[in-house]
């Protein structure tokens, strides 16, 4: 019985990384798609991310963008943005010392900056 426990909460343990995972590459690619658009700022891509991730519960993650500066971006250059939260903060079970599990996860996104219009 101990046996199939663990292997039944390690299975939603590792169904919540899975889950997370696709939340920050969510969060990265609308962060993406705000960056490609004219006149996006840092502060507006940052809180475009943030908003999606607070949503889900997750609104300690680190967000770096490259360029860091996206307002001096050209059109056609390729902005990227990266998100990355660590996994004990959002965690489901506890069962690290019990199962391996990442250290932290991480979104990332691209997207090509349009020109002006």
């Amino acid at each position: 019985m101990p046996i199939l426990l663990l292997v039944t909460f390690a299975g939603f343990e590792y169904g919540w990384v899975i889950l997370r995972s696709i939340q920050l590459e969510h969060a990265a690619r609308i962060g993406a798609r705000e960056s490609a658009l004219s006149g996006a700022t840092a502060e507006s891509i940052e809180a475009t991310i943030r908003t999606s991730l607070t949503d889900v519960g997750m609104p300690d993650a680190t967000v770096t963008i490259t360029p860091a500066d996206p307002t001096a971006a050209v059109a056609g250059t390729s902005i990227t943005v990266e998100v990355e939260v660590e996994y004990a903060s959002v965690q489901l079970l506890g069962l690290s010392r019990l199962m391996p599990l990442p250290q932290s996860l991480r979104g990332r996104a691209s997207m090509v900056r349009e020109p002006d219009s």
